[in-house]
């Protein structure tokens, strides 16, 4: 009998222990369960969150509608396009101030009828976005006076971990011919586009060659996503304004 009590105040005893153990384990996680939670294992990536950056201004003569990216930790990237952005915002609002400016002068009763408009439009397109790289292009429209507006876009490459913006040239280290090869695909696909807007015979090949020709200034504007890199040829790069702009996506 004296064993049989014996073992059972062993197991109760266990019981005891084990209980404990898992409470003051519970305490331990609970308090610091924040510094458990930001171990990251050697594998495991940052998620690095997008938020829109808007700007909306309708003061007369002004229509201005801007969307850019804030990436969240990535400070360096963050200024790069916001000092394009506000670039942009200040070249129009000068240039269109100092034409409205000219347009009164010259023609004030005119002006008073049909007083101008001016408006810039900025929104963006995103690339690849992760711990290596953060890629996109601003697309720019406005209309600062004069016969039409302006399309055009602008590239911002950013390499994450050596904090440097990034060149065509750093994508193809080692290959010499790599604008070549580039150009040769470009050219190739951009006649078939041009022959899907344009008839045949007004279809200026030279000038497709010329602003698609193997030349770092032609491939200047692109976009670095995981499986291609796509290039950017705004208007009269490759064909008249009337016939727009065009990409090209490259595989990688």
């Amino acid at each position: 009998m004296a064993r049989i009590w014996f073992k059972t105040k062993n197991i109760v005893i266990s019981i005891i222990v084990l209980l404990a153990i898992i409470g003051i384990s519970g305490f331990i996680f609970y308090k610091f369960k924040d510094n458990f939670l930001d171990i990251k294992t050697p594998n495991q990536k940052t998620v690095f969150t997008i938020e829109d950056k808007k700007i909306s201004d309708s003061t007369k003569p002004f229509d201005i509608e801007i969307v850019y990216p804030y990436v969240a930790s990535l400070d360096n990237f963050n200024q790069l396009v916001k000092d394009i952005v506000d670039k942009q915002l200040n070249d129009f609002k000068t240039f269109s101030l100092e034409n409205d400016t000219a347009v009164k002068e010259t023609d004030p009763v005119d002006y008073e009828k049909y007083p101008r408009s001016y408006y810039l439009s900025i929104g963006y397109e995103k690339g690849q976005i992760d711990d290596n790289i953060a890629s996109v292009v601003l697309i720019v429209e406005t209309f600062t006076g004069g016969a039409h507006g302006a399309h055009y876009p602008i590239s911002v490459n950013y390499d994450v971990k050596n904090k440097k913006e990034i060149k065509l040239a750093d994508l193809f280290l080692g290959q010499d011919n790599y604008l070549q090869k580039i150009s040769d695909y470009c050219i190739a696909n951009l006649t078939i586009q041009m022959k899907q807007r344009v008839e045949q015979q007004y279809i200026d090949y030279q000038w497709i060659k010329e602003g698609a020709g193997p030349k770092e200034e032609n491939y200047s504007i692109f976009l670095i996503d995981k499986d291609s890199i796509k290039f950017y040829f705004p208007e009269y790069q490759v064909a008249a304004y009337a016939v727009g702009s065009f990409t090209v996506t490259m595989p990688r």
